[in-house]
């Protein structure tokens, strides 16, 4: 704060006059009281010797090394600004105990003497730290700067009071009143032979302390709670294709581009309730409608129904009983993102965008449909997931066309390795397809604080034959990239039906985080496909995913 000399003398003298009498009380209680006389009493811990330290030394002149008495001594915590004073004894002597351990400055003033200050002096638990000071004859411009800075340190500590007020708020609070009542209608607040028992509830106002930041806290909360979110993620992916194996008619040296964008609508309706919307909005040519591989080169294709056409995704739900451990999710869903979840491999934003990577291909889910997800978290080891939804949007019944999951999820540290996930899912469908049922398991282990490993299998029946699916690969945050928060990964997988078509996938990725809300991925695959009957072909397809979030 500026400040103009002359201006406020009232101010400035009554604040100097404080700040002497702040300073002798501080003294008088410090000789008064010494911190080695303090009583402890018996099977009681002595607090000051485990948890804090001590701060001591001697004043003294710098023309012949007398002791100074009645200095003012102080030392103020540097992370909150919290002081302690003592004054020097007729030996310059000073002690200042019971100081929470960090790192503090020193201060020495005396009128008459030029201000003593020394910087970061560390007070470690069950420590001492002696300070020596020596102070200079001063003039009287040192006199004036040090009355300023004392006064300026008292203006900090009243604001200090002043942020932390309290208010006092009255509450309508109702309280439950037992009274026994006897034939005469006398009312007791003890049970009396003959007295019947009664019970009244009784209006009081009481007032509850509050500071003024827990208010502010507290209203910015409730309007929080009370409001309607609403979240964006933009997505757009260009893809190149060049066929490095087959010929004609699969297409060669092409360019792909498909863009997504997510509305996202969020509300808390009660606690541990939620509501949750999802808008979805696709536009442009994905390789996948030219190049006929197994699986999707582009993980948001299967999201693709209609170009330039706004669709509601998901919108469902969700609310928790007993202490958070059982989650019950319904509404219209896409059952399978609630379903052998990977950390290394399941989000095409911001990992890998083949879908043979992001999901297990033999869930078997097409469409999104009505339906529900329990869960059960014990906050242990072991979680349980079941979900039912409808598969087939042509269905008549609710019993048409059900599809099924269920889940078991283990999280251990095997071999003193950093934790890891374990799923075991299986699958039905009584809907008109040829796979009734599956299974898989899911894992992704960390290796160590930056490496993970993930892997995925799946096996679905068919009359009298099964398919098979299995991928496999390391991902990777904070460790041998270019910004902190950028990440990378490397995956394979590999499809093998029963009907003899088969395909091998590499992919490999870099997500660049360019701001708080911004990325930007590059990635190159290669795919090797053999149809059943038909002449293998490969591409080899270079891609760049922009994705924004906010």
């Amino acid at each position: 704060m500026k400040r103009h000399i002359g201006r406020r003398p009232s101010t400035r003298v009554a604040a100097a006059v404080l700040a002497c009498t702040i300073v002798m009380a501080r003294g008088a209680y410090a000789q008064q009281n010494p911190p080695a006389q303090t009583p402890v009493m018996p099977n009681m811990p002595n607090m000051q010797a485990q948890n804090f330290g001590i701060v001591t030394g001697v004043v003294t002149k710098a023309a012949g090394g007398a002791p100074v008495a009645g200095a003012t001594v102080s030392v103020t915590n540097n992370t909150n600004g919290i002081q302690f004073s003592a004054s020097t004894d007729d030996e310059g002597r000073y002690a200042l105990p019971s100081l929470p351990p960090g790192t503090y400055d020193v201060g020495v003033q005396l009128g008459g003497f030029k201000a003593f200050r020394q910087t970061g002096v560390a007070v470690v638990a069950n420590g001492t730290q002696v300070v020596n000071a020596v102070l200079e004859a001063g003039d009287a411009d040192s006199e004036r700067v040090a009355l300023l800075d004392r006064i300026e340190q008292l203006e900090k500590r009243i604001n200090d009071l002043e942020s932390s007020a309290v208010l006092s708020e009255p509450e309508t609070r109702v309280k439950r009143v037992e009274v026994y009542v006897d034939k005469n209608g006398i009312e007791t607040d003890q049970p009396e032979p003959g007295a019947e028992k009664r019970v009244t509830y009784q209006r009081e106002r009481v007032y509850r302390r509050q500071t003024i930041n827990e208010k502010i806290e507290e209203a910015m909360e409730s309007a929080a709670d009370q409001a309607v979110r609403i979240g964006v993620d933009a997505t757009t992916v260009l893809q190149g294709a060049f066929r490095n194996k087959g010929e004609d008619p699969y297409p060669t040296n092409k360019a792909y581009a498909l863009a997504s964008a997510d509305l996202f609508f969020t509300a808390k309706l009660a606690q541990y309730t939620s509501f949750f919307a999802d808008v979805v909005a696709l536009s442009g040519a994905p390789p996948d409608r030219e190049i006929p591989t197994l699986t999707l080169l582009n993980g948001y294709t299967a999201r693709l129904v209609n170009q330039n056409e706004l669709n509601l995704r998901e919108v469902w739900l969700r609310t928790e009983f007993f202490g958070q451990r059982l989650g019950l999710t319904a509404g219209r869903l896409d059952l399978t993102n609630y379903f052998d979840r990977n950390a290394v491999a399941n989000d095409e934003t911001t990992q890998f965008i083949s879908d043979a990577l992001v999901n297990n291909q033999m869930l078997g889910l097409a469409s999104n449909g009505t339906g529900a997800v329990f869960e059960f978290d014990p906050k242990k080891s072991f979680t349980v997931r079941f979900g039912i939804q409808q598969s087939n949007d042509d269905a008549t019944s609710l019993s048409d066309s059900i599809y099924s999951l269920s889940e078991v999820g283990y999280t251990a540290t095997p071999f003193s390795l950093p934790e890891g996930h374990y799923r075991l899912w299986f699958r039905a469908n009584n809907g008109n397809v040829e796979s009734k049922h599956a299974f898989g398991f899911s894992v992704d282990q960390k290796i160590s604080p930056a490496f993970s490993l993930f892997g995925r299998y799946g096996q679905q029946r068919l009359p009298g034959e099964q398919d098979h699916y299995w991928s496999a690969g390391v991902g990777t945050s904070k460790g041998f990239i270019f910004n902190p928060d950028d990440s990378w990964g490397v995956g394979y997988a590999h499809m093998n039906l029963a009907s003899g078509d088969k395909e091998h996938l590499i992919e490999g990725y870099y997500n660049l985080q360019m701001t708080e809300k911004l990325r930007l991925s590059m990635s190159l695959q290669h795919v090797v496909d053999t149809p059943s009957g038909a002449s293998k072909f490969g591409y080899l397809l270079p891609g760049v995913r922009l994705q924004a979030a906010f």
